[in-house]
């Protein structure tokens, strides 16, 4: 689910950028100071910022609400906030993005917006500058098994280039092994599911070199070694295809493309996928 501000949505439009791809991967919140809603055993607020989906933040809840502060010790830019690999549909929570120059004075950067699926939930926004950020989770109930296994704050880079045609958009889980079992006579007698996942292709042609040796030259770098990241393909009109991923196959290698010395791209990646 991908959360828009007006103004955010605005400026996109005003770009003709609205449904061009975007990745955000530079996780400020993995150096930041973490404090708010007491961690239980085992459950840190590093956990959240470590880019892995294996172990997660989990408060001590003790109200209707919980808080997962980021501390950036500086003002900085950020203009896009993500949690991914949680469980907030299952406790009815709602979720809101706030910043705050003192810690005391909070101020809204999206709606509140509730959690319809364990998908992630995105948030783009006008870029604020700000040096206390948080997650505010509400609507939750006194020790609601809360369990957040990513949280992202940073900034987005839009893509220059579309993607239309010769795309596999996930819409259910693209890896599936099964167990099956066929009589002699060559009859189904019954299938299990072994696992279950998702990959994401996505395929680049025509792109100025200058945006993949600059601005998207970190994002390379960061996909080769294996880090985690967010995507959404076209974020204009499926707001549910946005994916928490990490590297799966080759490195990501752009070739030159012939035209203009354009160059092609091609990323191959796993999804945390929860469905």
């Amino acid at each position: 689910m991908i959360i828009t501000s007006e103004a955010r949505r605005i400026a996109l439009f005003g770009q003709d950028l609205t449904n061009n791809p975007f990745f955000a991967w530079d996780n400020l919140a993995d150096g930041a100071v973490l404090s708010g809603t007491t961690p239980l055993a085992g459950g840190d607020y590093f956990n959240a910022t470590n880019g892995t989906t294996a172990d997660f933040w989990l408060p001590n809840v003790e109200g209707v609400l919980a808080n997962f502060v980021m501390d950036l010790t500086t003002a900085q830019s950020v203009g896009f906030a993500a949690i991914a690999a949680h469980n907030l549909d299952k406790v009815g929570a709602s979720v809101q993005i706030q910043s705050s120059d003192d810690a005391t004075v909070w101020v809204n950067q999206v709606p509140l917006t509730a959690a319809v699926d364990g998908g992630p939930m995105v948030f783009r926004f006008v870029a604020v500058q700000a040096r206390w950020w948080r997650i505010r989770i509400t609507g939750l109930t006194v020790g609601a098994p809360v369990a957040i296994g990513v949280a992202f704050l940073g900034t987005e880079t839009v893509f220059p280039a579309r993607i239309y045609q010769g795309f596999a958009p996930i819409i259910t889980a693209n890896q599936v092994e099964l167990a099956s079992n066929v009589s002699v006579g060559g009859n189904l007698m019954g299938s299990s599911t072994v696992s279950r996942g998702a990959k994401l292709d996505l395929a680049f042609q025509y792109i100025p070199p200058a945006f993949l040796r600059g601005a998207f030259k970190p994002f390379l770098q960061h996909f080769n070694n294996g880090g985690g990241f967010f995507t959404a393909w076209r974020p204009g009109k499926y707001a549910d295809d946005v994916h928490y991923c990490w590297r799966d196959g080759g490195v990501a290698q752009p070739t030159n493309a012939g035209p203009h010395e354009l160059m092609d791209l091609s990323l191959s990646m796993r999804v945390h996928y929860d469905g």
